[in-house]
């Protein structure tokens, strides 16, 4: 003979408020990178635009590897993202920044 009390599945009744709750809560991680915040432009702020011989303000826009931020990471606006690179290489041409780290 088999145990017929074994074989039933238990089941839990939700209410509608509980069975609905689960779905709203997850978020995709496009939805995540739409919804943070923004940065704003450190230049706008300041009302000042970057320039190669303020090495302090521009080697905060530089990894450790030497690479330029991308705008994304760095906060920038596209304007001042532009002349931020423009800015880092015409340092790197007068050797005032490096163009590769040191070993």
């Amino acid at each position: 003979m088999v145990n017929k009390k074994v074989s039933k599945k238990v089941t839990r009744k939700f209410s509608k408020a509980e069975a609905k709750a689960p779905e709203e809560e997850k978020v995709t991680p496009s939805e995540e990178q739409k919804t943070a915040p923004s940065k704003s432009c450190v230049f706008c702020k300041s009302k000042t635009s970057p320039s190669y011989t303020d090495l302090e303000k521009i080697k905060k826009f530089i990894t450790d590897r030497n690479r330029i931020l991308p705008k994304m990471r760095s906060g920038l606006c596209a304007k001042h993202q532009r002349s931020l690179t423009r800015q880092i290489k015409y340092a790197r041409h007068l050797a005032l920044l490096p163009f590769t780290p040191k070993v």
